[in-house]
């Protein structure tokens, strides 16, 4: 119970961070527990000198407890500023409050000069300004406590042991000055590495999968699985591709079939296709899913049409005698992820086996469709009816011919 009580405690507001720079909220909320548990240290000690202002101690150690528990609970309702400003608030009133009460050197105020190393820790970028000056502060704090309890002590000020002292005091405030300022630059700049990998990652996760899909596996480990009742897929395989594998260099070969798909990438994002996959010179998107849409059949065939004149450009720049093959479907889809290694977001169904077929029972340069895709763009495109192929697993299927934009 314990246990979870202080986790509770320590992310308060992180779900309301932003999550490159959740690291301020929970130290400021780790911090003010700490403070509070240094403040119960005093209380053995409060009651031992109850007689001697022990009781206005223990009032203090109370007051300061109660009110760093707030902390946490600004945190928790985005005040993430206002959390800040009450921790240092209750710090510096515990401290001054309990030196005015016992009117004595209690070496206290040397919390000051670890407040000054610790700020660098809970305060973002984008809040220099408020951390220098919470430095400077906690820095005139230390200054002018230690000035007093000098300038009130029974020795001589002009001693130099005492002047000693005093330079000692100034130099060690400045050099905690200096390690806050190299704290902090190395802070800033560990979390600007991590937030330009996180950025890294998460496009180099995006390539894989679509946004929507990536969110929901950061979210969550269930099983991804949904559902569309309508979804257009799109092959795309360049004809005799064997052939020319044997003319060129695995390098060029690489370079060629990486130009090529970088080019249907553009195309498919212009439409609002996502690219679910290539398998060597096969390309797959689809359209519909996993955000629907309800001129997926028309978005796939304006991209079909543009990626049959792009490759035309593309053959005729590196003088390859070949065509492309274009397959259309649409239908029922259910698409999801699924392994645990190299996972990869893919689609099954009947309409994906077809417009596979569609591919692959197709003729070089021409893009054949379903006739379910046919009654959902004939009113944008002009088809040419092929008439019935023999489709394995499905028998006899009426397909058509896209020929272009009306």
């Amino acid at each position: 119970m314990l246990k979870q009580f202080l986790k509770l405690w320590v992310w308060a507001g992180i779900a309301r961070y932003p999550e490159e720079n959740f690291t301020p909220v929970r130290l400021t909320n780790i911090i003010a527990f700490l403070v509070i548990v240094v403040s119960f240290c005093q209380i053995p000690g409060a009651i031992w000198f109850w007689h001697n202002f022990g009781s206005y101690q223990l009032l203090i150690v109370f007051t300061t407890s109660v009110l760093l528990c707030l902390v946490p609970l600004l945190n928790e309702r985005g005040g993430f500023l206002q959390a800040k400003f009450l921790l240092m608030g209750v710090y510096i009133g515990n401290l001054v409050w309990t030196s005015i009460l016992w009117q004595i050197n209690l070496y206290i105020h040397f919390f000051y000069l670890l407040a000054v190393v610790c700020c660098p820790f809970f305060f973002s970028p984008n809040e220099q300004m408020i951390k220098w000056s919470s430095c400077i502060i906690f820095i005139a704090l230390f200054m002018l406590s230690e000035s007093y309890y000098q300038f009130n002590s029974t020795i001589d000020f002009a001693n130099a042991q005492q002047v000693f002292k005093y330079s000692s005091a100034c130099l060690l405030a400045l050099a905690c000055l200096l390690c806050s300022y190299h704290i902090q630059k190395n802070i800033y700049r560990s979390w600007h590495k991590l937030a330009f990998e996180k950025q890294r990652s998460e496009q180099l996760l995006l390539n894989i999968l679509p946004h929507s899909i990536a969110q929901r596996l950061k979210e969550s480990n269930s099983l991804i699985a949904d559902y569309f009742a309508q979804a257009s897929i799109l092959f795309a395989d360049i004809q005799n591709f064997t052939p020319l594998c044997k003319s060129l260099t695995p390098r060029q070969l690489v370079c060629l079939l990486d130009e090529l798909f970088c080019h249907f990438d553009l195309l498919a994002q212009r439409y609002g296709l996502e690219k679910i996959k290539t398998s060597g010179d096969s390309y797959m998107a689809a359209c519909g899913l996993p955000n629907a849409n309800a001129k997926h059949a028309i978005k796939c065939c304006e991209c079909a049409l543009d990626m049959q004149v792009k490759f035309e450009q593309f053959s005729q720049q590196h003088k390859l005698q070949t065509g492309l093959r274009i397959g259309i479907g649409c239908g029922e889809v259910v698409a999801g992820v699924i392994g645990k290694n190299k996972f990869s977001y893919d689609m099954w169904g009947e309409a994906v086996n077809l417009a596979s077929r569609m591919e692959s029972h197709g003729q070089g340069h021409k893009i054949q469709t379903t006739q379910a895709t046919f009654n959902l763009s004939k009113h944008l495109f002009n088809f040419v009816e092929r008439g019935k192929i023999e489709v394995k697993g499905v028998g006899q299927v009426t397909t058509y011919w896209l020929i272009g934009r009306k």
